[in-house]
Order: structure tokens, then C-alpha cells, then sequence
């Protein structure tokens, strides 16, 4: 590696804030997909739910709203569903 490609201090402080923010963000994702696994029963519908417009939602899919900060919205309209195995 040469000079000019080399990073600056300034840019890997930059790229270690980039990846604690993506690491942090795909740790959320993670334990909001194990808890509606858990009342869905399976991983196959736990992401279909998180990909799928929710009306209780405002038609936004759980995972863009896990992806913008709202994973308390999210879970509230996960906990009010059913257990998985019970009759509406």
C-alpha cells in the first residue's frame, strides 16, 4: 500500500463508527426475528412477517421499521398476536 492509499486516522475512526452502527443495527434485527420467531413458531414465518406490510403498521414491513429505530412499535403489534398454535 502507498501513501495516498492509505487511511488517516480521521477515516478508520470513520469506518469503526460505520461498522459498531451496522453491527448494532443487525443485532437489533436479530433479537426482534428470535422473538417473533417465537410467537410464530418457525424462522420461515418470522420473515415473511418482518417482510410483509403490516396494516397495524401503517403498511410498513416490521424489518424497514426494526431498520428506522421503531423496534418498540414493532414488538407492541407483535405481542398483541395470538401465540402461535391458539385460534383467533
Amino acid at each position: 500500500m502507498t501513501d495516498p492509499e492509505r487511511l488517516s486516522p480521521d477515516n478508520i475512526s470513520a469506518l469503526q463508527a460505520r461498522f459498531q452502527d451496522h453491527s448494532r443495527k443487525a443485532q437489533t434485527h436479530y433479537a426482534v426475528m428470535h422473538e417473533v420467531r417465537q410467537v410464530l413458531g418457525s424462522i420461515d414465518a418470522a420473515d415473511a412477517w418482518m417482510t410483509t406490510p403490516q396494516a397495524a403498521l401503517g403498511d410498513s414491513t416490521p424489518a424497514q421499521l426494526v431498520a428506522a429505530g421503531r423496534v418498540d412499535d414493532v414488538l407492541a403489534c407483535l405481542r398483541q398476536m395470538p401465540p402461535r398454535g391458539a385460534k383467533r
